[in-house]
């Protein structure tokens, strides 16, 4: 149910019952959004129709009440079976409409994933970040007759603190030598 109010459709039943004349259910809602009442009547067809008659003919039957209602009756069924109809068409109209339209997605989708297959993505290298030390031990192989502190600092960007650090750890495993002082070479 639409809220009058706001329009929204979130609404929950507070209270529930049958009418007086026991063709309709009355039901109190309450927007959860606005958060204001309303009342709504809900009834089957079958039960509606009875409805209508009686406000249309009245309660006393005579014959030109009876034809009034008859004839009332023919043209409501009328409506009711032309307005059916037109909804049954609309509603096939936009079965089909969809269905196209799902075909069409899948077939652009199928396509799609098919140039994907059939097109090879070129390889991509992997570049590992260098370790500083790595880096170090780089620059250092790089110079055959040794290299100082003060290159080593040019060369990678890192502070004094940080290159003794790194050239001391890498003598201490071995990977390079000291040649001189502050001179550090590859060890072979």
């Amino acid at each position: 149910m639409e809220c009058p109010h706001c329009g929204s459709i979130d609404n929950k039943v507070i209270d529930s019952r049958l009418t007086k004349e026991r063709f309709s259910i009355r039901r109190r809602r309450e927007c959860l959004t606005c958060s204001e009442r309303f009342t709504t009547y809900e009834s089957t067809e079958e039960r509606l129709l009875p409805v209508l008659i009686r406000k249309k003919a009245g309660m006393g039957t005579t014959k030109t009440k009876l034809k009034t209602m008859l004839s009332f009756l023919s043209d409501t069924l009328k409506t009711l079976s032309g307005e059916t109809k037109e909804l049954i068409d609309k509603v096939d109209k936009l079965d089909k409409a969809y269905a196209a339209e799902e075909s069409k997605r899948k077939t652009v989708a199928r396509m799609a994933s098919k140039k994907k297959a059939s097109v090879k993505k070129p390889a991509v290298r992997k570049t590992t970040a260098m370790s500083a030390t790595d880096m170090v031990i780089k620059i250092i192989k790089r110079h055959k007759k040794g290299v100082g502190i003060s290159t080593l600092k040019d060369k990678t960007g890192f502070d004094d603190k940080k290159i003794r650090s790194i050239v001391h750890r890498a003598s201490k495993q071995g990977k390079i030598k000291r040649v001189g002082k502050g001179i550090y070479l590859k060890d072979k």
